[in-house]
């Protein structure tokens, strides 16, 4: 999973985890841990597929915000234009469900 996402490995692997976010926290959980990414990002896929314009996350500053799926080019599986935006999307998405 870590070689999918080079810049956000990059970026939790030099974080400092005493003072790093939630959201940082949540990144590199998902990023060492191959079922747990899976299931977040399944689960964000699932509220978009089933007809979701926008579903709710938490951004880094724990507050709630809306995440919506962008569909240019045609596409409709909720691809990212870059691999590593993903990465923070499905977090955003995870840290929200934590709270649930």
């Amino acid at each position: 999973m870590v070689g999918n996402f080079p810049k956000a490995l990059s970026y939790v692997d030099s974080l400092d985890t005493s003072k790093a976010d939630q959201l940082d926290m949540v990144v590199k959980t998902l990023l060492y841990d191959e079922a747990e990414y899976e299931r977040a990002s399944q689960a964000l896929r699932r509220r978009f597929v089933r007809g979701a314009y926008q579903v709710e996350g938490i951004d880094r500053g724990s507050r709630k915000t809306k995440i919506k799926r962008e569909q240019n080019g045609g596409g409709s599986d909720g691809n990212w234009f870059e691999p590593d935006e993903r990465i923070w999307v499905v977090a955003m998405y995870k840290l929200w469900q934590n709270t649930k």
